[in-house]
């Protein structure tokens, strides 16, 4: 209706992928929606329905980039955002004492 589609999906820690004793490879799968030769016509076997994915954004958060396939993260850009310092993580930790009293 608005004449617009720009659409995101956010992977939360991707760096975490496949650990969770799952039968099958998320990786492919990742790397298929990731390649922009395949995503215009990707299949989803879940509910049987071709997807154009060619216009959306992937974004995915991960604590380190060792546990990520090497294929999947040549595929991604990597943008590194640096974490709190211990003065912060002190705060953070005395505000939720404080909340959860």
């Amino acid at each position: 209706k608005t004449g617009f589609s720009n659409p995101l999906v956010l992977i939360d820690e991707i760096d975490k992928l496949g650990r969770g004793g799952y039968q099958g490879d998320p990786a492919s799968a990742l790397l298929e929606l990731l390649d922009p030769e395949q995503n215009g016509a990707f299949m989803d076997h879940y509910l049987d329905t071709p997807l154009d994915l060619s216009k959306v954004l992937f974004m995915c958060t991960a604590n380190t980039l060792d546990t990520i396939p090497g294929p999947l993260l040549d595929r991604m850009e990597v943008i590194r955002l640096s974490g709190y310092i211990k003065d912060e993580k002190v705060t953070r930790r005395q505000v939720r004492a404080c909340v959860a009293s």
